[in-house]
Formats: structure tokens, C-alpha cells, sequence
């Protein structure tokens, strides 16, 4: 008898097929389930029977299906998928397969199956847990997030070999700033933390040594710049040794601190939630001055530099208003001469042509969205006006927007005191949920902007629900 074909004396053969795939469906290993395939007949016309309707059902349980995939096709890459997330989250058996810089064919691999779960979470019909949807490729990756080294326990980078880029791929930078949406709940080791002193020399840059868009046409997302941005916020608000701001996290109810989208990513301008929460950094001007003649001059120190304001834990709140009618909003002149909002920031092609695996934004969708807002910043009210700019795709991944708007303390822009001006600009991730940029002040009085010298540092806001549903609820 050959050995390779199943056998039909085996007890399983008495079993019905649905019976046989309710079994197979409890193991989670494609391992286990080619082995218990072999057993018998039985087994055998469990899992490969009736069409491969099993592997259907099997990628289902773990993964949101993509359309157009036959059953054949999810078998595959059920295998493919799970083969490769093991081999990156056993460090004990893997040993060889860590994330350094995105280069080599195992991290293009690896990146590339991350990028897909991204892309396709929330495909088809999504659940809900709670009050928020609930997607299988989005438990997957905070799985990934938190037991791989993606994020976390990794370890400095080795200098690069000679053919080797020195900055970290924009593919593998653009996963990082995806995954670290799932961190922000998370309480993370100190030690878990080697490279804060590069952030810190990152987002207190000048704007002309690290703009944040790249490229001829300024649509280009800088990912290290954003991601460095993402990590020094990050580590302040996730170690509880680093600053207030730690502390300042821990006493907002979850409905106020960072979250994971929820909802499948779209290409094109699209409006935000309405309500955020924020903060930023600063060095006082003499700092800031030595601190970059220290960086370009390649010169390391003992002497900390106090990052301010979120030393103290500050939270500022924003909310922001998107009329359907935009048109009667006020744009000055003086704005623009500072942001440059109205320049184009997605190539035509780039919006008539969508990614298969978003959703597209309708033909008569604006590029461009022009919204006006409010916060509190110290009990200080300002005001905040500005727009919304659509990206073309970055990095394989649709959804990414430039928003720019001024900081200002007047709600008549017929009338604004140009003394006291803070203008911001960013990247809005994928999904609406997190903002990360750099501010500047905007009211000097040289005629000559000095970017070497441009007063700035770096902001993160995050979309929260209404607070007074909040306490509406708790009341409840």
C-alpha cells in the first residue's frame, strides 16, 4: 500500500466531512492541518474537498477576505501569511529574521505581507466589538505588533554595509507608523527604548534641512522624519519615567487617547472626525540654537535639553469644523504666504487612478478641503484654519492627506493680529485617527525667513470621541 495515500481504515473515515472540518478548524498550524489531511480518506476530503471550501473558511477565521481571491488562491496565501508572521514572531527558532533596516528579501517579505493586512482590513463585512468595528487582519496585526520586533525589543541597527542605504526603507517606515497605532495602550519597558536621543535631534531640525514632503512636486510623505516624529511622542507618553505627559495619558479616559482606524482605508481628500486632542514640544530659543549647531556639527553632549511643555503633561484640545459650503470661508493672504496650502499635492493620474485595495473617493470629490476650528491650549482659546490636501498612495498604502492650518487667537480672519501667528503642518495617517507634524512661529519681523534659524518643534493630535458623550455614558 502506498504510504502517501490516505488511508481508509481509519476511524476518521467514519466520521461525516462536516464533522472532519470542525476538527480541522480547531488547529491553527497549516502544519497540523497537512498532517491531519494525510491521515485518511476522510480527513483528506475534509480539507481538500468540496472545492477547498475548507481553506476558505479556515483564511476567513483569521484573515478579512480580499474579493476576487478563489479558494485556491486563499489557500496559498493562508499558508504564505501565516509561514512568514511565525518565522518573524519566534526569535528563539528564527533567530536570522529581525527587522533592521527593510532591505533584505526576508523584511521586503514580511513588509509586504503587513502592508496587505493593512490594506485589506475591514474588507467585506466587519464586525463589531462594542462600540468599535472589529476586523480579523486588525487583531492580527496588534498580535504581530506586540509579539514581533517590529516596534519593540529590537535592537540598534548595525552600520550598513557598503551598498547598503544608511535611513530605514520607506516601505518598513510607513508599516512602523501603521502598526504603532496598537502601542498606545500598551505600557512599554524602558529598555524597550535605545534610540530616543535621534529622535530628539529629528523633529527639532530646521524645515529646510528636513522638510516634511519630498520629491519635485512636494507629495513625497519624508516617513523617517514622521516616524522619528511618532517615536519621540511616543516614548513620553508610554513611559511612565520620561515626563507628565505619561501621567497626563494615563487619567484621559480611553475614549481620549490615540486609536486604531476603523474603517478601510480611502484614497483622496476625505474630512476628519471632529473632535482631537494634542500636544506638542519646544526648546526655549537659546536651546534650540545651541542644540542645532550641535547636531550639524556632528557634536554629542551630556547636557539634556528639556523638552517643554510636555514635561508638564500638557493636553491641548481641537476641534475641527468641516462645512459642506466652504466656499465663504476666508483664506489670507498671509496664511498662504506661510503654508502654501493651495499648492497641488496629488498628481491627476494619482487620483484617477486608485489603489485596487482602498476605497476610492468619488469622481466629484474635492482634492483639496477647507475647514475651520477651535481649541484650548493652557485654558488659552485659538482658533485654527486651514485644509486638507489628498496624497497620491504612499509606500503601497492609500489614505495619507497634508493638513496645514494657522494657529491664531482671532475668529474674524478679516482682522488677524499677525503678531501672534503659529502655523502647522503635517501628515495625516491612514485612516483619520493620528496627525504628526511640525509648528513654527509665523509673526516674524524679518522680511527674510531664516529657516536655519526658524523657531519650531514638533505636534501630534489624535482623534477622540465628544466628550460630553463621554460623561453622558458614565452617568448612564
Amino acid at each position: 500500500m502506498d504510504r502517501n495515500l490516505p488511508s481508509g481504515e481509519v476511524a476518521f473515515n467514519r466520521l461525516s466531512i462536516e464533522l472532519n472540518k470542525t476538527i480541522a478548524h480547531c488547529l491553527s498550524d497549516h502544519k497540523d492541518i497537512a498532517t491531519f489531511n494525510a491521515i485518511c480518506r476522510g480527513t483528506s476530503d475534509a480539507i481538500v474537498g468540496d472545492n477547498l471550501s475548507f481553506w476558505r473558511a479556515k483564511f476567513c477565521e483569521d484573515f478579512a477576505r480580499p474579493p476576487n481571491k478563489t479558494n485556491e488562491q486563499l489557500c496559498r496565501l493562508y499558508k504564505e501569511r501565516w509561514s512568514m508572521l511565525r518565522r518573524f514572531v519566534n526569535m528563539k527558532t528564527h533567530p536570522k529574521y529581525q527587522f533592521v533596516r527593510g532591505y533584505t528579501l526576508t523584511e521586503k517579505a514580511i513588509v509586504k505581507i503587513v502592508t496587505d493586512l493593512i490594506n485589506e482590513s475591514f474588507a467585506g463585512s466587519a464586525q463589531s466589538d462594542g462600540n468599535r468595528p472589529r476586523c480579523e487582519n486588525m487583531l492580527r496585526l496588534k498580535q504581530f505588533v506586540l509579539e514581533s520586533r517590529l516596534l519593540l525589543g529590537g535592537r540598534r541597527p548595525p552600520p550598513p554595509s557598503k551598498d547598503e542605504p544608511v535611513s530605514v526603507s520607506v516601505s518598513l517606515a510607513a508599516v512602523r507608523l501603521m502598526a504603532t497605532h496598537f502601542l498606545f495602550d500598551q505600557a512599554i519597558h524602558p529598555g524597550s527604548w535605545f534610540a530616543i536621543d535621534d529622535t530628539q535631534r529629528a523633529v527639532y531640525a530646521a524645515t529646510n534641512e528636513t522638510p516634511l514632503y519630498l520629491g519635485p512636486e512636494k507629495n513625497i510623505v519624508n516617513m523617517e522624519w514622521i516616524l522619528q516624529c511618532l517615536n519621540f511622542f511616543r516614548y513620553y507618553m508610554t513611559d511612565s519615567q520620561a515626563s507628565d505627559l505619561h501621567d497626563a495619558m494615563q487619567e484621559l479616559d480611553e475614549s481620549q487617547r490615540p486609536s486604531v482606524w476603523e474603517g478601510p482605508l480611502k484614497s483622496g481628500s476625505y474630512p476628519l472626525g471632529n473632535y482631537w486632542k494634542g500636544t506638542y514640544a519646544f526648546l526655549e530659543h537659546k536651546d534650540l540654537t545651541r542644540f542645532r549647531k550641535l547636531v550639524r556639527l556632528d557634536i554629542h553632549t551630556d547636557h539634556i535639553f528639556t523638552d517643554l511643555n510636555i514635561d508638564e503633561g500638557n493636553i491641548q484640545s481641537l476641534y475641527l469644523d468641516f462645512p459642506k459650503d466652504a466656499s465663504a470661508l476666508h483664506w489670507p493672504a498671509i496664511f498662504e504666504d506661510h503654508l502654501h496650502s493651495l499648492r497641488e499635492s496629488e498628481p491627476a493620474q494619482a487620483r484617477a487612478q486608485h489603489s485596487k485595495k482602498s476605497t476610492p473617493a468619488a469622481s466629484n470629490e474635492p482634492s483639496s478641503i477647507r475647514f475651520d476650528g477651535h481649541g484650548e491650549d493652557l485654558e488659552d482659546l485659538f482658533y485654527a484654519s486651514g485644509w486638507l490636501n489628498a496624497l497620491p498612495p504612499q509606500a503601497d498604502i492609500p489614505g495619507w492627506q497634508r493638513i496645514t492650518f494657522m494657529k491664531h487667537f482671532e475668529d474674524d480672519l478679516e482682522f488677524v493680529n499677525r503678531d501672534n501667528l503659529w502655523a502647522y503642518e503635517g501628515v495625516v495617517l491612514p485612516g483619520g485617527k493620528i496627525i504628526l507634524g511640525r509648528w513654527w512661529f509665523a509673526s516674524s519681523d524679518d522680511e527674510v525667513v531664516d529657516l536655519d534659524n526658524e523657531y519650531g518643534g514638533p505636534f501630534i493630535f489624535w482623534a477622540v470621541e465628544p466628550e460630553d458623550q463621554v460623561q453622558n455614558g458614565d452617568e448612564e
